[in-house]
């Protein structure tokens, strides 16, 4: 099993024009490639092409490969996604599931240790 960090920045080869540097930071960012390739290109033609040229190179051979597993399951993707992009979102979609667990848990301590509970049982036992 390869251990991978979703929160790391990867380039991106099977989506990718030339070494999956902007398809990279696409995914990480949650864009679409075209618009960090259009940015890019933007970005290049006004501070200068070789200054851009030499520093994608270097992410294009310093960057890991993206993993093939990486993002095994589709909601799996959406939480890192989310993470990444809107972590206040995301930390607040988590305290609520876990106040949602709290309370189910409440709720089913309250009914085990009612008296409801130990009638249903009795009830229960009766009938077989």
């Amino acid at each position: 099993m390869t251990r991978f960090n979703p929160n790391k920045l990867y380039k991106d080869p099977r989506n990718s024009r030339w070494l999956g540097v902007c398809a990279g930071i696409a995914d990480y960012f949650d864009v679409r490639p075209g618009v960090v390739r259009l940015l890019t290109v933007i970005g290049a033609l006004m501070t200068g092409i070789w200054g851009f040229l030499i520093a994608y190179l270097i992410l294009g051979f310093v960057l890991e490969r993206k993993p093939k597993e990486m993002y095994e399951r589709p909601e799996e993707d959406e939480f890192w996604r989310q993470a990444r992009t809107k972590p206040e979102y995301t930390a607040v979609d988590l305290r609520r599931r876990f106040e949602d667990i709290e309370r189910r848990t409440r709720d089913m301590e309250a009914y085990v240790t009612s008296k409801r509970f130990r009638l249903d049982r009795e009830l229960r036992s009766l009938e077989d």
